[in-house]
């Protein structure tokens, strides 16, 4: 019960925070506007309206781009800010585990962002509710799950970066860093790096380009865009990319649970 009294909590910490807010008005008007887009006598026009949106519009420019920052805002103080405070201490001499800390802040603030996500896309469904259009409830709504998805991802790296932080500061270096990472320079490190290592890997049971699929899903804003492309063409884990998909599901696993546990391993060995 101290995990769900820590995740209650952050919860509604998170839901007040101003830069959260912000960001998801500030993402809602965007998605709204290329909702407008789209209408009939827009760009799109009539046919497959909400593919249109979701494909081509919203998941390039808004979803790997704006919900993984909303994240890192929503996670980089979680613990660090807390023990800059001073909070901390207070915190842990009531019947909590450091474990209950960390996984809690991710549960809560999570829970806050995936909230804020839908919220996000009230807005734009309106618009192409009321415009006459394909509008497709389903793949609406499974697309707006995967972006929830993904946002719960990076708060999990952020609140992971904040335990292992010890300052605020520290922490928000580190989610930047980790943002950077994957939402600009991912594609073009990973490319270097396998063609400056193409000795090694040729003696592996694995071509180049398998590993080089590999590492694409790795990203979590790659292995969602895989995994969404997937539900809005019927083909969620099945036709030609389900390899593909597993891999990319398993690696959202990954990074949704690594770095908390890192996080906790370094914050268990800190002296509060």
């Amino acid at each position: 019960m101290s995990l769900v009294a820590i995740a209650e909590k952050d919860f509604q910490d998170a839901m007040r925070a101003r830069g959260m807010l912000i960001l998801v008005g500030l993402f809602s008007l965007l998605v709204a506007t290329f909702a407008y887009v789209v209408r009939p006598g827009g760009q799109g026009g009539e046919q497959f309206a909400t593919e249109v949106l979701l494909s081509y519009f919203v998941g390039p420019f808004l979803v790997t781009t704006l919900v993984p920052l909303v994240g890192v805002v929503v996670g980089y103080n979680a613990v660090s800010g807390e023990r800059q405070s001073g909070s901390l201490k207070l915190l842990l001499s009531l019947p909590h585990s450091r474990a209950d800390v960390v996984f809690g802040k991710v549960a809560g603030r999570g829970a806050a962002l995936s909230l804020a996500v839908f919220t996000g896309f009230l807005l734009p469904a309106v618009v192409l509710i009321a415009a006459p259009v394909t509008f497709n409830a389903g793949s609406y709504l499974g697309y707006t799950v995967f972006a929830a998805i993904l946002g719960i991802v990076f708060v999990a790296i952020a609140v992971g970066c904040s335990a292992a932080a010890s300052t605020q500061r520290r922490a928000l270096i580190g989610g930047v860093a980790i943002y950077v990472l994957f939402v600009m320079l991912w594609g073009a490190l990973t490319g270097q790096v396998l063609n400056a290592a193409g000795a090694l890997v040729d003696p592996l049971p694995a071509s180049t380009a398998q590993i080089r699929t590999f590492l694409e899903v790795a990203n979590p804003t790659t292995g969602v865009e895989v995994l969404t492309n997937a539900f809005l063409s019927e083909q969620l884990f099945s036709g030609e990319t389900l390899n593909q998909q597993i891999s990319a599901a398993s690696m959202l696993v990954f990074w949704t649970l690594a770095p908390p546990l890192v996080g906790l391993w370094k914050f268990d060995l800190d002296d509060l």
